[in-house]
């Protein structure tokens, strides 16, 4: 091959690379957003450099989430049925 061919494909190569990357930049929102769909962040809370505290909404329910570098806990959680079902459930005389 000719120096004049390594230069060409040496372009379209990088041409390819950078189109891929702005692609991924651009369209990065796009596809995380259907992986996601149902689950929303409500608030979350620091509590050291790699604890967090989150709280999360997903399939009608709210969810206190711990989170750390070696997993997540859900610490307590609460819907609109567990809500219902306690007023309920109060004294019926």
């Amino acid at each position: 091959m000719d120096p004049i061919r390594y230069i060409v494909a040496l372009i379209l190569v990088g041409a390819l690379l950078g189109a891929s990357i702005w692609a991924l930049k651009r369209f990065r929102g796009q596809l995380g957003a259907g992986s996601s769909r149902g689950v929303t962040i409500v608030a979350y809370s620091n509590l050291g450099t790699r604890e967090k505290l989150a709280v999360v909404t997903f399939a009608g329910k709210t969810l206190l989430l711990g989170v750390t570098p070696g997993g997540i806990s859900v610490l307590a959680s609460d819907s609109a049925d567990d809500a219902g079902s306690a007023a309920d459930t109060g004294d019926r005389s």
